[in-house]
């Protein structure tokens, strides 16, 4: 099991940075000055060569990079430091073996342990209706206000934005 969790781990690591390029044509630029580890190259400074870059290019053609940087940058974008710079593949790490083998309840400003009691109510059964919708779906990911703790949102990847004022008894679009 220990072996699996850390294949999963890096993984999920390795298709987050897999988005990034370091050779990408607007990294030039930043390649060329002399990084240190006491200077490292900040995550704005990446997404404004990126932007720079693309100032006199079209971001439609196939295969550009585009999209890939466009995931890279919202994705990291949340993992910027004080000091904006991204963590490092050993950070990374340790912070996954702090977890893993830390309390269950552990909380910091990044992680956020579920304590939730979920139960499946069904349905159980699946009757092929087909159509592609045969009424049954996902949820990818659930957030509950940090301001109004009653205010729960949903999303569904085919059923869109779900939004609950009453801690979950009630849901509307």
């Amino acid at each position: 099991m220990k072996r699996i969790l850390s294949l999963l781990f890096l993984f999920t690591v390795s298709i987050s940075f897999g988005q990034f390029n370091q050779d990408a044509p607007w990294m030039s630029d930043l390649n060329s000055t002399s990084r240190t580890e006491a200077n490292p190259v900040k995550f704005q400074e990446i997404v404004s060569a990126f932007n720079t870059y693309w100032e006199t290019r079209d971001p439609n053609v196939k295969g550009s990079g585009y999209k890939p940087f466009k995931r890279w940058e919202t994705y990291w974008s949340n993992f910027v430091k004080q000091d904006g710079t991204l963590p490092t593949s050993l950070e990374l790490w340790n912070t996954y073996l702090t977890i893993k083998g830390g309390n269950a309840n552990l909380r910091s400003s990044n992680v956020l342990v579920d304590e939730s009691n979920w139960v499946p109510v069904g349905p159980f059964s699946h009757t092929n209706t087909g159509s592609w919708s045969p009424g049954q779906g996902r949820v990818n990911v659930v957030v509950q206000d940090p301001n109004t703790p009653t205010t729960i949102y949903a999303g569904a990847p085919a059923g869109g934005l779900w939004k609950s004022t009453d801690a979950g008894l009630n849901w509307i679009t």
